[in-house]
């Protein structure tokens, strides 16, 4: 190979290596809300099916939410108002996309998570002092509590099948 080849083909690698690379699609962020329609009589909560946002504040926004985050059972002034019982997202530090449950209570009611959110909650921000997150459906097998104003879960995350909202 002559000299002025293998500049060439030098230069030609150099030059592709401070190409940058084409940038990547970036994740879509989804914030969904459920609410609180009905409770049964096991404690399982009964939600409406979920309303999903580009944005966190979209969402609380689009669906009159009176409050959220810390203390926002102590913020409703009155027992029909509604606030978050808990916002649970798929990222640590309350990063990524977000599942929001509505109600007017922290009395221990329960859900299961949708499908789309099985085994996926790496943090939560409560609305109620204490929100139980277990590893299987309908409060069965070992569980994990946040307490207010919430966090990421340890040996939970990514592992959470059912949630209790609790005082």
């Amino acid at each position: 190979m002559s000299r002025l080849t293998a500049a060439a083909a030098i230069v030609a690698l150099c030059a592709a290596a401070l190409v940058a690379p084409a940038a990547a699609a970036p994740d879509v962020e989804d914030h969904c809300v459920v609410r609180v329609v009905d409770q049964l009589d096991s404690g399982e909560l009964v939600v409406s099916e979920p309303d999903c946002y580009s944005t966190f504040d979209a969402a609380m926004a689009a669906e009159g939410v009176d409050a959220w985050g810390e203390g926002a059972s102590a913020r409703v002034e009155s027992a029909a108002a509604t606030f978050t019982i808990g916002t649970h997202y798929d990222g640590a530090g309350f990063t990524g996309s977000s599942m929001s449950v509505v109600g007017s209570n922290c009395a221990g009611g329960w859900v299961n998570v949708a499908s789309n959110w099985n085994n996926r909650i790496s943090s939560t921000l409560n609305g109620c002092p204490r929100i139980r997150h277990y590893s299987g459906y309908s409060l069965t097998g070992s569980f994990e509590s946040t307490l207010s104003p919430g966090g990421n879960l340890g040996p939970l995350n990514n592992q959470t099948s059912s949630l209790q909202y609790l005082t």
